[in-house]
């Protein structure tokens, strides 16, 4: 059987019968088989449904549920977009002291279980486990055997079952040698992979060897998940095979913390993410491995959300695909784009146009800027993008923009003779003076992404758009019921609806998610973005008070 990898998980192993006095549990460092792909979760302790409790902030699953929705249709909504994105496996964070071995793995091979039936190769679950005890990380190991026995869907390397452990370096290697002899000597086999806290961003970015070095022997793999991969990844893959360790991989598509001192690595639309996936590719990582499916805190999600659209689940789909040696259905090519979600006057605009070209023929994709009366600003360089490939155009210069107005980026896709098979505009990107107090806080870069096949215009959707100077009595209404319409001031949240038709102008909460706080005046820019039932994103004309009341 296969075995997944998750994105902050280790794989503890053991054989049954084996010595157990033994100190190595090395298997080779190609003993991780099938090119798996695998996606770390962070804990559900995020809803899935709309709850009044929960304030996201302005990114949030796109399949955000009304609330009383079925707790099972919410982790088979997950599961089904898990697979559309390519991956092959999913190991979910469970935490010592709060979680129990059992904790969501079980719901999550309650819906993948089905996916083995008749032979098929379906899609694998593990935990990930994150202890600073050696008897907490045994009995989150013992548990998630116990809750994984018979189950088809729990991630098998031979007779071993897969457990991802994050932040391994929590427990000494002195504590790992007798958790897994304990382990061994009760006839529980395991396959560890481990996380070492790599912490490249706090050692000048440099991957410190002899920190890691002692643990050497102690997992069966190793996977990264640090905020400064593209800094380190080659020099673990290397580690791992000298001491004959497989390397299960991990890469992000960014990073963004935002609170107190919160770390911050500029996505830079998609490039870090199509970059990092080649770096995986070349350092010979035995799995894929995505960090991190879901988590909104740090903005490294991968799967659909309000912000990014499918645009990073795309990407991975494909680049998944590739990692596999497996070829995609034939399709149109589908363009994307990729704005800042603001700007600050006088400061460069990063806007990006990107196609994944399944079509049978190569095509050119570039992307634009243009003002609110739809004149051009600035147009890329034409990118030629080759048939099964992805490939990017990319702005990235001042444009004449004043506070107060905004821009959009448009990607168009062409064919060879010119034909223009898709022009699609993103969201808005609206403009503050340097000092205004209105500027998101912390300043950086974030972005909104728009597919081609999945953005709608918002008048569509809404059948009453934004026209009043005071955002603070803004009311929407759709044309019938959306999977979520909403208001932002400022890009933070002020009105959701979930499944329904009106949505009205709320304050912004005092923070959100993450406790990240957020305060913003009356003034500024107050946006509506609509997300249709079959997905697409439609964003309204910004509304621009100058003062507050």
């Amino acid at each position: 059987m296969f075995v997944l990898t998750g994105s902050a998980a280790v794989l503890l192993a053991a054989s049954c019968g084996e010595d157990p006095d033994r100190t190595t549990w090395t298997r080779g460092a190609d003993s991780l088989p099938d090119r798996q792909v695998w996606a770390h979760m962070v804990p559900q302790g995020l809803p899935l449904s709309e709850d009044p409790q929960t304030h996201y902030g302005s990114e949030r699953p796109l399949v955000l549920a009304p609330a009383g929705t079925p707790y099972p249709q919410l982790v088979q909504s997950q599961l089904d977009q898990a697979r559309a994105a390519g991956l092959t496996g999913m190991q979910i964070l469970l935490l010592e002291d709060v979680n129990s071995g059992d904790d969501f793995v079980t719901d999550w091979m309650a819906a993948a279980d089905p996916t083995w039936q008749d032979g098929a190769r379906g899609f694998a679950v593990a935990a990930c486990i994150q202890a600073t005890s050696r008897s907490g990380a045994e009995s989150l190991i013992r548990e998630y055997v116990a809750a994984a026995k018979d189950r088809p869907s729990a991630a098998r390397i031979d007779d071993a079952l897969v457990v991802w452990v994050y932040d391994a370096r929590a427990l000494s290697p002195d504590d790992w040698l007798a958790c897994r002899r304990g382990l061994e000597r009760d006839g529980i086999a395991v396959y560890v992979v481990a996380e070492l806290r790599t912490a490249a961003s706090q050692n000048d970015n440099a991957f410190d060897a002899a920190a890691v070095d002692p643990y050497a022997g102690l997992f069966e793999a190793v996977w990264l998940f640090d905020d400064h991969d593209f800094m380190i990844l080659p020099d673990v893959a290397r580690w791992a095979r000298e001491h004959d360790t497989a390397f299960a991989g991990g890469i992000l598509p960014g990073y963004n913390r935002e609170t107190t001192n919160g770390g911050y690595v500029d996505a830079r639309a998609t490039e870090l993410w199509r970059s990092q996936w080649q770096l995986q590719r070349d350092a010979g990582a035995g799995w894929a491995t995505a960090v991190t499916w879901n988590d909104v805190v740090e903005r490294t999600a991968v799967q659909p959300t309000t912000d990014w659209g499918t645009t990073r689940a795309d990407l991975t789909a494909h680049f998944a695909a590739q990692f596999r040696g497996e070829t995609p259905p034939t399709r149109d090519p589908v363009g994307y784009v990729t704005s800042p979600q603001f700007l600050i006057e006088g400061r460069n605009v990063l806007a990006e146009g990107l196609v994944i070209n399944h079509g049978a023929e190569p095509v050119r994709v570039r992307v634009r800027v243009i003002a609110r009366d739809e004149r051009d600003l600035a147009s890329s360089d034409p990118v030629t993008v080759a048939a099964g490939e992805a490939g990017a155009a990319v702005l990235d210069r001042g444009i004449e923009a004043d506070a107060g107005s905004w821009v959009y980026a448009v990607v168009d896709v062409t064919d060879g003779t010119g034909r223009r098979l898709s022009s699609t505009r993103g969201a808005p990107v609206v403009v503050y003076a340097p000092e205004d107090p209105a500027v998101p806080q912390p300043a950086r870069r974030t972005y909104y992404s728009l597919a081609s096949d999945r953005s709608a215009a918002f008048t569509d959707l809404v059948a009453t758009p934004p026209r009043d100077a005071d955002a603070r009595s803004l009311r929407l209404t759709a044309r019938e019921p959306v999977r979520s319409l909403e208001v932002l001031h400022n890009t933070w949240p002020a009105g959701l609806a979930v499944g329904q038709q009106d949505v009205a102008y709320e304050d912004p909460p005092q923070s959100i998610v993450g406790g990240q706080d957020v305060a913003t005046p009356a003034h500024g820019f107050t946006v509506a973005r609509a997300v249709g039932q079959d997905g697409s994103i439609a964003y309204s004309t910004p509304v621009y008070r100058r003062d507050d009341p």
